[in-house]
């Protein structure tokens, strides 16, 4: 309680983001202090990178050129800061030394909030012992400030989901093939990143497609989805993200049978036809045949309860940590043999 009281009221401090970071970690000022930063050159590598400034344009151009990269550093006095940084080091051979954990929020995030949450879920992460192998950290933010109308903001957000998801997956396509990706989406990231593996499976979303491709074939990732905030049916075969967990090579579902926002999603868009996918899970996932031994679900209803603050599902410690140990394990699970979901009769207009 009193963890997520201080999180509160940092949402309601100045937006300045030394002064944030100052505030969250207060170790981080202490350059003698044990501090999440103080690792940056040697087991972690701190970034931002917005498309805020593109908005949700689909053009490989613009993204070449608009993504917005801050890297969180140490300035010369001890504090820490965020940096410009060129995110095309990340396309270099040896970038692919650290495995890569990229985190996408949720709706109604405005700027200034999306590093706050960001390194709130990077705590989460390193509360965990250091694993064998350096770790890159990204806070992926997208235009999801909130619109006036609470309806309407859902259904405007929900429909820009897709050229976030597009946007990521560009993103993707461009990381050197071999390094090992973890992604984590909460509540409407979590429809960008089921999003973004679709596309990377060779989907399309609302029309969108990856035409170009640089690097067609690359390592499975493993991904966690919070509170889901999408249709709990989309992952079968036929449906919206079919093609998503032939990009999974591990899945970790989070869910909460009391989160409001999961028990009264059918509400929030006209297209929902069933429960969210963070209220339960997948319905029928026999249907994936044993591709569902990929897929683990974590219940949290007991910890968080009726809830859909972000803050509330990171304090039930025990279930994220079981989430990290999934996500960052580097063992294949036993479906990686079969590295493409044996779907049948897959219908070509589904794939929408």
């Amino acid at each position: 309680m009193a963890a997520h009281l201080c999180w509160i009221a940092l949402r309601r401090a100045l937006l300045g983001s030394a002064a944030i970071v100052s505030f969250c970690f207060p170790n981080l000022g202490n350059a003698d202090a044990p501090s999440l930063v103080s690792q940056n050159t040697e087991t972690a590598e701190i970034l931002l990178i917005s498309t805020r400034g593109i908005g949700t344009k689909c053009d490989p151009v613009e993204l070449n050129r608009g993504l917005d990269c801050r890297r969180l550093q140490l300035d010369a006095a001890g504090k820490a800061a965020w940096t410009s940084y060129d995110w095309h080091h990340l396309l270099e051979p040896q970038a692919s030394a650290r495995r890569t954990v990229i985190y996408v929020h949720g709706n109604r995030v405005a700027i200034g909030d999306d590093a706050i949450e960001g390194m709130a879920v990077y705590e989460s992460l390193v509360s965990l012992p250091a694993g064998q192998r350096p770790l890159r950290y990204i806070i992926w933010s997208w235009p999801s400030s909130q619109i006036p109308g609470p309806i309407k903001d859902y259904q405007v957000k929900a429909v820009r989901t897709n050229p976030v998801a597009w946007q990521l997956a560009w993103f993707l396509d461009q990381l050197p093939s071999e390094m090992q990706l973890s992604l984590v989406g909460y509540s409407y990231g979590a429809r960008a990143v089921s999003g973004t593996m679709h596309l990377l499976g060779g989907g399309t979303l609302d029309g969108l497609k990856l035409e170009s491709r640089r690097h067609p074939q690359r390592t499975p990732a493993r991904v966690a989805m919070m509170a889901a905030a999408f249709d709990a049916d989309w992952l079968l075969p036929g449906e919206v993200h079919q093609r998503a967990i032939s990009q999974m090579q591990h899945l970790v579902l989070v869910t909460n049978r009391l989160d409001p926002a999961m028990r009264f999603f059918k509400l929030s868009t006209r297209q929902s036809r069933v429960d969210a996918l963070g209220l339960a899970g997948i319905p029928h996932s026999e249907r994936l045949g044993k591709v569902q031994d990929r897929i683990d679900r974590i219940d949290v209803t007991a910890g968080v309860g009726r809830s859909h603050v972000l803050y509330d599902y990171l304090a039930d410690e025990p279930k994220m940590k079981q989430m990290w140990q999934e996500l960052l394990d580097a063992t294949p699970p036993n479906s990686q043999s079969d590295p493409l979901p044996a779907y049948a009769n897959l219908r070509p207009a589904s794939l929408r």
